[in-house]
């Protein structure tokens, strides 16, 4: 059976502004950086706001090697403030409904922590998910496989009937990392997805 691997953010729904604002804030508090929004939204759609805040700390004047667990404190709770203004992308619920009606197994796979439960609730989308699998239950982060193997070995999936969607090249190594085919959702025509939509009503010229 086809299955289907969600990123969330970016994909599902459009959280960035509260991840950026999040991020900004917990920036200047703990440390003095002041960034604009473009530049870590760019950087963060680049790679993640782990690894840009990581390069960022890393460039930064009396930062100590705790500086990305206190960056977190802070941006968690100002990022959870943002969390009833996340809103689905559009046709996001389209594409759900399409891909149910057609059987495919959905999953979500994404770098939130446990809050991705109640977000999805809130969403209304938790019923179109087998499973939802986040970093709180202590897997190695994308593009590292082993989300990925998780799903596999415990839904017995087959890799070369899986589908990977997401709107990062993080999200597209991710897919390829186990030989999935990548559905890439952005207009930049740069990255080496199978396929490239930019809008997730075009999910059944795929599927």
């Amino acid at each position: 059976m086809t299955s289907i691997i969600w990123d969330f953010d970016g994909t599902l729904a459009n959280s960035y502004p509260g991840m950026v604002a999040a991020t900004q804030k917990s920036l200047e508090e703990n440390f003095k950086i002041k960034l604009s929004k473009d530049t870590i939204y760019s950087g963060i759609k680049e790679t993640s706001i782990k690894k840009f805040v990581t390069e960022t700390l890393k460039n930064a004047d009396n930062v100590t090697n705790g500086g990305l667990t206190e960056f977190y404190k802070i941006y968690t709770l100002y990022e959870n403030e943002y969390h009833s203004q996340i809103r689905l992308m559009p046709h996001a619920k389209i594409a759900l409904d399409y891909l149910k009606s057609e059987g495919f197994e959905q999953f979500i796979v994404t770098h939130r922590d446990e809050s991705i439960f109640d977000i999805a609730k809130n969403l209304n989308i938790s019923e179109y998910f087998k499973e939802i699998v986040s970093v709180s239950d202590n897997f190695v982060r994308k593009p590292d496989p082993d989300m990925l193997n998780y799903l596999i070995r415990k839904y017995d999936l087959d890799n070369h009937d899986m589908f990977v969607i997401g709107d990062r090249k993080i999200d597209i190594d991710f897919g390829k990392s186990v030989s999935a085919k990548t559905i890439l959702l952005s207009d930049d025509k740069n990255m080496d997805a199978d396929y490239k939509i930019e809008s997730l009503n075009d999910i059944n010229t795929i599927l």
